[in-house]
């Protein structure tokens, strides 16, 4: 619970950096022009799909029925989904975001330990680039399989299922956003995806942390827009105390 708690506090001081160094709003503005199109683009297919879905569904209702099964099935799409909006809106966001976050990662990283990053080389880019896109494959699986569970559980358990559904999302939601936090730093070092994996269970109860922060974030008008950004400052942060390259209280 102490790293869970940690990993929430990351945020705080990525957001505490962000305000020492104002510079930095440049590159966490990037990823909030991205985030801000993707946020309309869910909100405007989630409201493109309900309505005809409502009204397909709702027409196999007795006539009688068709006021109240119409209200009742247009709750349930909206928030069926939203839960599928908030996955993909979170999971790609953070994809197309990556390259400013790695960009706002190493000039956190300049700034603290005073080390310039290497230069720019091509066959690294490119090295980078082939990695990146085989890790977003992976990644695009388990999101497949993180929409799945979440819509079974919306639609098929009695009673809890929505609440279930959306708590389901939720989840996800903090562990892909944990992993886009966190991959500013690891996409910037060519790791692994196995490495990558590695890092996220071992320090398991303070990534999730952070993710959850983050997550909360997103849901949240206007912080939405550059909770990608804070989070992987805060997760530069935590990444350096963890190699003893910054104190706990910085």
């Amino acid at each position: 619970m102490r790293q869970l708690v940690r990993g929430t506090r990351d945020v705080a001081r990525g957001f505490r950096f962000l305000r020492a160094h104002p510079r930095l709003w440049w590159w966490v503005m990037a990823p909030a022009i991205i985030t801000f199109a993707f946020i309309v683009g869910v909100i405007w297919t989630v409201l493109l799909i309900s309505a005809p879905l409502v009204a397909l569904i709702s027409g196999w209702a007795p006539d009688f029925m068709e006021p109240f099964a119409g209200a009742l099935l247009r709750v349930l799409a909206v928030a069926g989904l939203s839960v599928v909006g908030f996955l993909v809106y979170v999971s790609l966001s953070g994809l197309f975001a990556g390259p400013f976050c790695e960009l706002l990662s190493e000039a956190v990283e300049e700034r603290v330990t005073g080390v310039r990053s290497p230069r720019f080389s091509p066959i690294g880019f490119v090295r980078g680039l082939v990695l990146s896109i085989l890790h977003a494959a992976r990644r695009l699986a388990v999101y497949l399989f993180a929409l799945a569970l979440a819509l079974a559980a919306g639609n098929f358990v009695p009673v809890v299922g929505h609440a279930l559904g959306l708590a389901l999302g939720f989840y996800f939601a903090a562990h892909t956003a944990a992993y886009d936090c966190f991959d500013a730093v690891f996409g910037r070092r060519l790791w692994r995806y196995r490495q990558k994996q590695d890092f996220l269970r071992t320090h398991r109860g303070r990534t999730f942390g952070l993710g959850v922060a983050v997550a909360a974030l997103l849901l949240i008008p206007f912080c939405n827009l550059v909770a990608l950004g804070i989070g992987s400052i805060g997760a530069t942060l935590a990444m350096l105390e963890l190699e003893g390259r910054l104190s706990g209280g910085s």
